[in-house]
């Protein structure tokens, strides 16, 4: 093999494997959003409940 394509290869792997990455961190961000969202409910639920007590 050439050393072009030894360059190719290895430049689209990381090409491939940066936008896998990326997705995975978007991933992240979504799930933790909606975590902090429900958990914000449950506080928001368990306060009121507290308060009228």
């Amino acid at each position: 093999m050439d050393i072009t394509w030894l360059l190719v290869v290895l430049l689209l792997i990381v090409l491939f494997a940066s936008i896998s990455i990326v997705g995975a961190l978007h991933r992240i961000r979504d799930a933790s959003e909606k975590t902090l969202a429900i958990l914000e409910d449950q506080s928001t639920r368990q306060a009121k409940e507290n308060s009228s007590q």
